[in-house]
């Protein structure tokens, strides 16, 4: 991962060289370099990624913990990033309002997402008191 690491970089600066560059005459193919460079970098770490978290989720599965608990947290930074990347393209094209939004969404989804797990440590901790 860490010589993709470098190169996922490298790419990254050039393509950001070269959307300054075509900003000035063609915007639409910069919007659409910077596109194609972020979905490749996505999918090139995407694909570093999932073997690790297999592997995390396999362990939490035979150590007996719910992987209830790491799903909603693999969630939760998915819904993190997904959000920043938008609010960013937004901000990118002068959309501050729509960028605000985007950021609200994913704070809602995120809570929502945490409200089962808010109810189990609710629960966990009235057993506990004895109620």
């Amino acid at each position: 991962m860490n010589s993709d690491f470098i190169k996922i970089i490298a790419l990254v600066i050039i393509a950001a060289v070269f959307a300054i560059v075509l900003r000035t005459n063609l915007q639409e193919y910069s919007f659409l370099l910077v596109l194609a460079v972020v979905s490749a970098v996505l999918l090139t770490v995407l694909s570093n990624i999932f073997p690790s978290i297999e592997k995390l989720r396999s362990m939490f599965e035979d150590s007996g913990n719910a992987s209830v608990y790491f799903s909603a947290a693999l969630k939760a930074l998915g819904i993190a990033y997904i959000t920043g990347f938008a609010a960013n393209v937004c901000r990118d094209f002068g959309q501050t309002a729509l960028a605000q939004i985007a950021e609200i969404a994913g704070k809602g989804a995120v809570f929502i997402l945490s409200i089962p797990l808010i109810c189990a440590v609710m629960q966990a901790a009235l057993k506990f008191v004895g109620l």
